[in-house]
């Protein structure tokens, strides 16, 4: 069930919205867009190495893994 209830900014979203108050141009919004998915693409791979690592996954069974189809088929009922 879906709640109308209005959600809190956290500081950190205050923050920016402090931050980025007044207009900038396109190309400094890209160039910030840009920024913010490097940092978040960082995590995941930081994370992801982090995984491979703990659990010792070689390139091999990364590339293995690749190719393997593993959704289950669509059935459609008749």
């Amino acid at each position: 069930m879906e709640t109308n209830q209005p959600t809190r900014l956290n500081g950190m979203q205050q923050y920016m919205l402090r931050l980025f108050e007044r207009e900038l141009p396109a190309h400094q919004e890209a160039e910030i867009k840009q920024l913010l998915a490097a940092y978040f693409s960082r995590l995941v791979d930081d994370e992801i190495g982090a995984l491979v690592n703990e659990r010792g996954i070689t390139a091999e069974q990364l590339e293995q893994d690749a190719t393997v189809h593993r959704r289950t088929p669509y059935n459609p009922k008749r």
